[in-house]
C-alpha cells in the first residue's frame, strides 16, 4: 500500500482547450491511477487512500492518508489566509493531518488550489507543459506526460552542498518545482503562486509558559495519537529500533507492535544491540538484529534517480534492503522509523535555550538553572553557555541565516553564493525567540530526512514523530524545558519514563551509521577518487579540486568525519550520472 500517488493537469489559459485528455488518460491508466476530478479546466488521477468531500463551490479531493483532528484543536488558518482558497477547502485542510495533498477546483474562476500537508511525506512537484501545468507526487509521472527532465539546475546543486538540508521550491532539474510542506499552490489564469498556509511560527507563543508537567502531557498525547492513527491506517507495523530515545518512544507508543528491527552498522556507536535488546525485553517485542554491510551498497547507483534532487544517501541502500526484507517476512504492512525525533524534541546543542529563558524570565535564578542544564547537555562550561546565550540575545535582531558548509567547495563558488535559498518559514524568524528559530530549522532538517530512503517493494515508510500534531505540540513548548535536569529531549524523556527501561531513559549517548559510511569510504577509495576527480562537480569547479585531492590522499583518523562530507559528493555525482542516463 502506497501513501498516496497522483497526477494532475491544469489549464493555465482561459481560451485554451481543456487538458489533452487522450494523452493524460492513457498515461494515468498506464500508471494505475484512477480519475478523481475532471472538469473543463483540470483533471486529477490518483491511487492509494483517497477521499472526496462535497463543498462549495467545488468538490475537495484528498490523496494520501488523512486523519481527523481533535475538534477545535490547533487552528492555524488566520485572517491573512482567508483569500488563499475557498473557505470549505481551508476548513477541510484544518480539520485533517496525515500525509496527503488536497485538491479543489474553483468553478467560475478556472482556478485550482492544491495543498501539501506539513509532514513532507506526500510530495508535490509540478512542471509547465505548453499551456498547462502538470502536478504529481512522483517525478516519473510528470515525465511520462511531458518528456524527461534532463537539464540540471546547477545553482540548486551548489546550494544543496553549501546549505545542507535546506529544501526550497526550486529543484535541481530545470523546470521542475516543488510545493513545500504546508503550502497552497494556486493555479489560475492570473498565474501560479505559492501561499504558506501552515507554518511553525503559528504555534510558537513566547508569552505562553506551560509547566514541565503540562509539556509532558501535551507531547505524549500527540505522540500516542499519531502512533495510534498510523498503526490503524496500515495494520501491523515493524519498527527500526536502535535503543535510542526516539525509536524507544515509538516502541512504547505504537499499539500492537510486535517486531523490532535493529540494524548494526559496525562497532562502537554503530552497535546498539544491547540498548535495543533492553527495550525488547521490557516491552515483550520480538527482536530482529541484522548486520549492515558495505557490500549491499552500490556507490554508482542513486536511489534518488527518480527524484528532482540528489536527496538520498548511499548507505541507506543497506538499511532499505535488510529492514524491508524483515518487515515483509514478519507480515508487516509498513515500516516505522524514529527519524526526526532529535529535531522535533528540540535537541539543539547550543546556548539558545538559555537565551530564550533570559528573554522570558530575566537574569534570575531560573535563567542560571537553565544555563547549568544546557551546559550539562552540551558538555560546555556554564560560563561559556552564559556568555553565548547573552550574545545570542543581544544579536537577536540580526537576520537569521542557514548555516553554510563550506568544506571542500571552490572559493569562487563561496564568494558567489552569498545568500541561502528563500524559504517562507525562515521569513517568519524575526518575531521568534532565538532558540525557537533553531528549533524550526531543526524541524526543517528533519523533514528533509524523510526523502533519504523509502521502503523496498512498495512497503510504506512512516515517520510518526514528524506527524503534524507532534510537531505542533513540540513547537508550543519553550526550548528550555527540553533541557530540564540537564538531559536532552527532557520532555519526551520524562513523559515516557514510566513505559521504558531506566537504562534507556538515562541514556545520553547517540548511535549512528558513521561506521558503515567510513567502511564504504575506505573500501571504495579508488573508485571514489575517480568518480569525484573525473566527475562533473570538479569539472564545473563546484569542488575545490586541490583540497579534495589532499583529503582523498589522507586516511581519516577516528575523530575526522570529513569522509562523510566526501561521501555526500559521491551521492550527488551518482544522481547526476543517473539523470544523464
Amino acid at each position: 500500500m502506497m501513501l498516496g500517488a497522483y497526477l494532475g493537469v491544469v489549464t493555465l489559459e482561459r481560451d485554451r482547450p481543456a487538458p489533452a485528455r487522450t494523452a493524460v488518460d492513457a498515461v494515468a491508466e498506464r500508471l494505475g491511477l484512477a480519475p478523481c476530478a475532471v472538469s473543463s479546466a483540470h483533471a486529477l488521477f490518483a491511487a492509494g487512500p483517497t477521499q472526496s468531500i462535497g463543498g462549495v463551490p467545488a468538490d475537495i479531493h484528498i490523496v494520501g492518508p488523512a486523519f481527523s483532528r481533535v475538534p477545535g484543536g490547533s487552528p492555524f488558518i488566520g485572517v491573512i489566509d482567508s483569500n488563499a482558497a475557498p473557505a470549505a477547502f481551508l476548513e477541510a485542510i484544518e480539520a485533517r493531518w496525515g500525509a496527503f495533498v488536497a485538491w479543489t477546483g474553483i468553478e467560475g474562476a478556472d482556478a485550482v488550489c492544491i495543498y501539501r500537508d506539513p509532514s513532507a511525506r506526500c510530495p508535490c512537484y509540478y512542471r509547465r507543459w505548453g499551456s498547462e501545468l502538470v502536478i504529481a507526487s512522483h517525478l516519473p509521472f510528470i515525465e511520462a506526460l511531458t518528456g524527461r527532465a534532463d537539464a540540471i539546475d546547477w545553482p540548486v546543486v551548489e546550494d544543496e552542498l553549501l546549505y545542507p538540508d535546506l529544501v526550497g521550491r526550486e529543484s535541481a532539474l530545470v523546470g521542475i518545482k516543488e510545493v513545500l510542506p504546508g503550502e497552497i499552490l494556486h493555479i489560475g489564469p492570473e498565474g501560479v503562486y505559492h501561499h504558506a498556509l501552515w507554518s511553525p511560527a503559528k504555534f510558537i507563543d513566547a508569552a505562553a509558559l506551560p509547566s514541565f508537567a503540562q509539556a509532558q502531557d501535551e507531547v505524549a498525547r500527540a505522540v500516542d495519537s499519531a502512533c495510534h492513527h498510523w498503526s490503524r491506517q496500515f495494520g501491523p507495523v515493524a519498527l527500526t529500533l536502535s535503543g535510542g530515545l526516539d525509536s524507544s518512544v515509538l516502541a512504547a507508543a505504537l499499539p500492537g507492535l510486535r517486531h523490532a528491527i535493529t540494524l548494526v552498522s559496525g562497532t562502537g556507536s554503530g552497535d546498539e544491540r544491547a540498548f535495543a535488546s533492553e527495550v525488547c525485553r521490557h516491552l515483550d517485542l520480538q527482536s530482529h538484529q541484522l548486520d549492515l554491510s558495505p557490500a549491499d551498497v552500490a556507490l554508482s547507483a542513486s536511489s534518488a534517480a527518480q527524484r528532482p534532487r540528489p536527496s538520498t544517501r548511499a548507505f541507506t541502500q543497506s538499511l532499505v534492503k535488510h529492514g524491508s526484507a524483515v518487515a515483509h517476512e514478519v507480515g508487516a504492512r509498513a515500516i516505522a522509523y524514529g527519524s526526526g525525533g532529535d529535531n522535533v524534541f528540540c535537541f539543539l546543542r547550543s546556548a539558545t535555550p538559555a537565551s530564550d529563558r533570559m528573554a522570558a524570565h530575566g537574569l534570575g535564578a531560573e535563567y542560571w538553572r537553565t544555563v547549568k542544564e544546557v551546559a550539562a547537555v552540551t558538555e560546555c562550561s556554564p560560563f561559556l553557555i552564559a556568555r553565548r546565550s547573552l550574545q545570542k540575545h543581544v544579536r537577536r535582531r540580526r537576520a537569521w541565516t542557514w548555516p553554510r558548509d563550506e568544506r571542500l567547495l571552490a572559493p569562487a563558488l563561496l564568494d558567489a553564493r552569498i545568500e541561502h535559498p528563500p524559504h517562507p518559514w525562515i521569513n517568519e524568524f524575526a518575531d521568534l525567540p532565538v532558540g525557537k528559530r533553531e528549533h524550526v530549522a531543526a524541524i526543517m532538517r528533519g523533514l528533509a530526512l524523510v526523502d533519504y530512503l523509502d521502503g523496498a517493494d512498495g512497503l510504506p515508510v512512516i515517520y510518526p514523530l514528524l506527524s503534524q500534531p507532534v510537531m505542533e505540540a513540540c513547537l508550543r513548548q519553550p526550548t528550555w524545558l527540553s533541557y530540564e535536569d540537564g538531559m536532552n529531549r527532557a520532555i519526551a524523556r520524562r513523559a515516557y519514563a514510566p513505559k521504558l527501561p531506566a537504562k534507556i531513559v538515562q541514556r545520553a549517548s547517540k548511535g549512528g551509521f558513521t561506521s558503515l559510511v567510513r567502511s564504504l569510504y575506505l573500501g571504495n577509495l579508488a573508485s571514489i577518487r575517480a568518480m569525484l576527480l573525473e566527475g562533473e562537480l570538479c569539472a564545473r569547479e563546484i569542488l575545490d579540486r586541490r583540497a579534495l585531492e589532499a583529503s582523498l590522499a589522507t586516511t581519516p583518523d577516528a575523530g575526522d568525519h570529513l569522509y562523510v562530507r566526501i561521501m555526500r559528493f559521491v551521492d550527488v555525482e551518482a544522481w547526476l550520472a543517473a539523470r544523464r542516463g
